[in-house]
């Protein structure tokens, strides 16, 4: 697919290694390099098979150093690709849509495509400027010999057009599925039985993200502790603007966080961040029980992970090892879920 810029499109010369490569008036001596302005849009399919967007983690996992995971299982994305003379001039814009790990055979085959050649290997060819932070879609990029990716001689140029037309081409791609999603999050907390270890609180989101984490020192050893440091972990990745519903097997949780909600009496033995993260809040919130061990793979996930968690920081186990092993959990839990696993 092509979307037109209103700027002259340059011809496309053949090479004398067989590529065929843009062409201009304006083209450097250096003939066989091309600079192109990448704009991409993440997104997952449902049971039914419809788009809907990708929510990323929040920036708090690195922070607060969570044991945390981003799943990419199922990820997909909408790109728009923006080819540039030599003088940084947009041309032309083309489109289209690749799985997680193929955005660079993906970038390479529309340029194939349209120049009218399959072939397109040599080594740092294409000068690809990436400027989403959320590091979607980097590693394959950077990994390609064919991209030279954010050559350090194309910063501080001006490519505000290239962008804008990378927007205009995705808009009509993205209007499909950009809604305010919900975020669904699963969480379950544990607590050794002799109290003698700090408790763990784990989450799955409907997503297939996922993250654990270990109750502060200061805090009574309590079960509902434990719940909670799995509730938090939910307010803290899900976006402030997104309607969110924490499903728990502890009646307690639910009904302190729907209390809260509500502005009804608070809790004392919840971590005041789940107070701070519930009034930061702009979207609607609600807590909502599951019954536990009854075949809820989301929930079946969540208790394994925060058991896991539990029993590994008392036994002082390398986490990356714990780490592994959740990665494992979260994978035969919800691998047959047309979800993000």
């Amino acid at each position: 697919m092509l979307v037109s810029v209103p700027r002259p499109q340059m011809p496309i010369a053949l090479e004398p290694d067989g590529v065929r490569r843009l062409a201009g008036v304006q083209r450097q001596p250096q003939p066989s390099r091309l600079i192109a302005v990448l704009g991409r849009s993440a997104f997952i399919r449902d049971a039914k098979g419809n788009k809907q967007q990708y929510v990323p983690f929040a920036e708090q996992i690195i922070e607060r150093k969570h044991l945390a995971k981003r799943s990419t299982h199922g990820l997909h994305f909408d790109f728009a690709l923006t080819l540039c003379d030599f003088v940084n001039r947009p041309l032309l814009t083309l489109t289209g849509t690749a799985a997680y790990g193929e955005l660079d055979k993906a970038i390479l085959q529309a340029i194939a495509e349209f120049s009218g050649t399959s072939k397109i290997s040599q080594p740092s060819s294409i000068d690809l400027l990436f400027q989403e932070d959320d590091d979607l879609g980097t590693a394959e990029l950077s990994m390609n010999p064919v991209f030279c990716l954010n050559p350090s001689w194309q910063f501080g140029l001006d490519l505000g057009i290239a962008n804008q037309a990378n927007s205009q081409a995705l808009a009509p791609l993205v209007q499909e599925y950009q809604t305010n999603l919900p975020v669904v999050a699963y969480t379950d907390g544990s607590l050794p039985r002799n109290r003698k270890f700090r408790s763990a609180g784990a989450m799955v989101k409907s997503q297939g993200h996922w993250a654990s984490a270990i109750s502060p020192k200061y805090y009574i050893r309590d079960t509902l502790l434990a719940e909670s440091t799995g509730a938090l972990l939910a307010l803290s990745h899900a976006p402030l603007d997104a309607d969110l519903t924490i499903f728990s097997d502890s009646r307690a949780l639910v009904k302190v966080v729907n209390d809260l909600v509500h502005g009804r009496q608070r809790s004392a033995k919840v971590h005041h961040e789940v107070h701070e993260g519930l009034e930061q809040r702009t979207g609607r919130t609600r807590a909502c029980w599951v019954r536990g061990h009854n075949g809820n793979r989301h929930n079946e996930a969540a208790n394994r992970m925060a058991l896991l968690m539990s029993r590994h920081f008392s036994a002082r186990i390398n986490p990356q090892l714990t780490q592994s092993m959740m990665t494992k959990i979260v994978l035969e839990e919800l691998s047959q879920q047309a979800l993000a696993a």
